[in-house]
């Protein structure tokens, strides 16, 4: 019975991995797409640039510190 619970958690993980892995390389994408469409590092709201700090943080984001917040409810 150990082992099965063990299997079945080493799966979980392993399930965990592979979904984590899908979302980074989707937001992987998304700025290789804002790079590609000069878009990327300007913020969609306020059209300034994002620091680099938060791109650095966020690569995929398209809003500053400043416009994630206020857009927060």
């Amino acid at each position: 019975m150990a082992d099965a619970g063990s299997d079945h958690q080493e799966m979980e993980n392993a399930y965990y991995m592979m979904q984590r892995e899908d979302s980074f390389i989707k937001y992987l994408d998304k700025a290789l797409n804002m790079i590609k469409d000069k878009t990327f590092g300007i913020c969609i709201n306020c059209q300034k640039l994002i620091p680099k700090e938060r791109l650095l943080e966020v690569p995929h984001t398209n809003k500053c510190v400043g416009c994630k917040e206020s857009n927060k409810i």
